[in-house]
């Protein structure tokens, strides 16, 4: 997109948020992204986001409840970025045209870059205590948290969320990565939209966080953790489908159940979908974008079979998910040092 995109910044929240039924219409009060400023009883503001993808919905709706259901009365100031305003408008990740919102914040002249420069620019200005991005995610995954750093502070922000956290370094450009150079940050992946037990188990999480953050006497939970090692990547003219289908006629036919595989050991010699003889290669980059393929895949008479014991995560039957971002990780546990 061309030209500047406007942040909106806001010190009260206009009663029409709270009767808003759905992010969908989020557009006609907000107009743009917007950075919202509400006081509370302790001054270090906890910074959250939600909507980078509009149509990720779980933060939208826990956050007008929790906002409901304390109103003038914060324990703790907060700052809410609610980001790609537009595209939840119209229920999509992004516009076309328009940069991936958890894409932008690691620099850059993209007017969507100097936006979310801004964003961090007044969130340091105002010495926020904490930062939380909330996710859903495009296929089948338990609730798990995300950090940058595997210090306790960082650790300590999944407590009652989740025991699963993954550390990861790629992609670097997204808000949790900018965040911990300011705060203790983690970005939350609160399963698949649409469902009121994610916003639920959210609520009561940001409920109690609003009351404990900062209490550098609580200790991580214990918590198995995981280090993103590579992602899945598809030639993006290919085709493909999640059919498990031989005789497709695609270039892939992954497993139906493709999402299924998240978080489960997936044994050595998995036949994870049919490829197309002569047809394009899936590609598996490490964290240095180095080709790491035949480490993990296999193609054999048409199959893509793994080559040794993998643990996923994030991995999508969303097509275009799929091919505009990545088709999913894989993990392995960590250890430190």
């Amino acid at each position: 997109m061309s030209g500047k995109v406007k942040l909106n910044f806001l010190e009260a929240l206009p009663e029409a948020f709270f009767s808003c039924d759905h992010p969908s219409k989020l557009r006609e009060i907000f107009a743009g992204p917007t950075l919202v400023s509400l006081q509370g009883a302790a001054k270090e503001p906890l910074m959250i986001s939600t909507l980078l993808h509009g149509n990720e919905t779980t933060g939208f709706f826990a956050l007008q409840q929790l906002l409901k259901a304390y109103r003038d009365r914060l324990p703790r100031s907060l700052l809410i970025f609610f980001g790609n305003v537009e595209a939840a408008a119209l229920g999509v990740r992004h516009l076309p045209g328009q940069p991936d919102f958890n894409r932008i914040w690691g620099g850059g002249e993209s007017p969507e870059a100097r936006m979310a420069r801004e964003v961090l620019g007044y969130a340091r200005e105002r010495q926020v205590i904490a930062n939380v991005d909330i996710h859903n995610t495009t296929g089948r995954n338990p609730y798990y948290a995300c950090v940058n750093r595997t210090s306790a502070d960082f650790l300590r922000l999944a407590n009652g969320f989740t025991d699963i956290v993954i550390y990861f370094t790629e992609p670097h450009e997204v808000n949790s990565n900018a965040f911990a150079k300011i705060c203790p940050s983690v970005t939350l992946e609160c399963g698949l939209p649409g469902l009121p037990e994610g916003v639920e188990h959210l609520y009561r999480y940001l409920d109690n966080l609003l009351l404990t953050v900062g209490n550098h006497d609580a200790t991580a939970n214990d918590c198995h953790i995981y280090h993103t090692v590579a992602r899945l990547k598809l030639p993006y003219y290919c085709t493909f489908n999640f059919e498990f289908d031989q005789e497709s006629g695609k270039d892939f036919s992954f497993a139906r159940s493709f999402d299924h595989f998240n978080f489960r050991r997936i044994a050595k010699g998995t036949v994870i979908a049919y490829a197309r003889r002569g047809g394009p290669q899936l590609a598996v980059l490490d964290n240095s974008d180095r080709l790491v393929t035949e480490k993990y895949f296999g193609f054999c008479d048409g199959k893509v079979i793994t080559l040794q014991e993998i643990i996923p995560s994030m991995f999508t039957t969303n097509g275009e998910v799929a091919r505009e971002d990545s088709l999913g990780y894989l993990m392995e546990p960590y250890r430190s040092g």
